[in-house]
């Protein structure tokens, strides 16, 4: 039998034709079918009694925030059923793969941050009880390095440059495999603050705070492989081989074992 993906998006802005381009081509190699489901419904597949229907699930979404330029960023909690059905379906096997702006995903909730390894934040907040300023971001063409050529997912992939967003945000170096890296300055001067051009259309340099050098790692959370990686802004590194066959290696090796 084929192998199934799901696709979820929501959230943010995106170029859903070079996206599907992206996803037909990665589950055309696995000889994979592929579906897509867009936030807030798409919570409803998040859920422990769906454990195993897809073989991987890519998250490309950006629940609990609600972003308007000129606006304040909103975020909210999940409901204690929704935390608990995306928890449980983890502890049931399933695989994920969240790509680029999803490692915003519920804001509110820091045990998120800790299943995917790290935060982006759109307004200043809190995370593991200490107060962090908004993240710091910047598009820029730089050089996505292999970490780990001998991993699954960097099978196959040669080092290679993208036009993509660079993020300064926290990210749980020492509880996370790394995959990706770049050489490129991360320093917060050459970094715009992400709440201040939201909030204000300003373009104004990020507050003081570390970063990472990783593009892209992989954790676990119970028997559910996770895999998250940074690149993916636009068309241009959609299109990318390599980076196509990064998402189509980590697709299969996140795997659910249900499957």
């Amino acid at each position: 039998m084929a192998g199934r993906l799901l696709a979820i998006t929501g959230g943010h802005r995106f170029d859903a034709d070079a996206f599907r381009a992206m996803l037909d081509a990665v589950c055309a190699s696995l000889e994979w079918e592929w579906e897509h489901a867009t936030q807030p419904e798409a919570q409803r597949r998040l859920r422990p009694e769906h454990a195993g229907t897809w073989d991987a699930i890519v998250l490309y979404d950006i629940p609990g925030l609600t972003l308007a330029r000129g606006s304040q960023p909103v975020t909210s909690e999940p409901t204690a059923d929704t935390s608990a059905a995306l928890l449980e379906l983890l502890d049931a096997g399933q695989g994920v793969v969240a790509l680029h702006h999803a490692l915003a995903g519920w804001p509110a909730w820091d045990r998120w941050a800790e299943v995917l390894g790290g935060r982006f934040l759109y307004a200043p907040g809190e995370l593991g009880g200490d107060d962090l300023p908004a993240s710091g971001y910047r598009m820029d063409r730089y050089r996505v390095d292999i970490a780990a050529p001998e991993h699954p997912v960097c099978a196959g992939v040669e080092p290679f440059d993208v036009d993509d967003e660079l993020y300064l945000c926290p990210v749980f170096e020492d509880r996370v495999t790394p995959l990706l890296t770049t050489t490129a300055s991360i320093d917060a001067a050459s970094m715009i603050d992400t709440y201040r051009e939201v909030r204000f259309g300003e373009r104004a340099p990020a507050a003081p705070q570390r970063g990472s050098q990783l593009l892209g790692w992989c954790t676990e959370h119970g028997p559910s492989r996770i895999v998250y990686l940074l690149p993916g802004h636009g068309p241009s590194t959609m299109e990318q081989p390599d980076y196509r066959r990064l998402l189509a290696n980590a697709c299969a090796w996140v795997r659910s074992p249900t499957r």
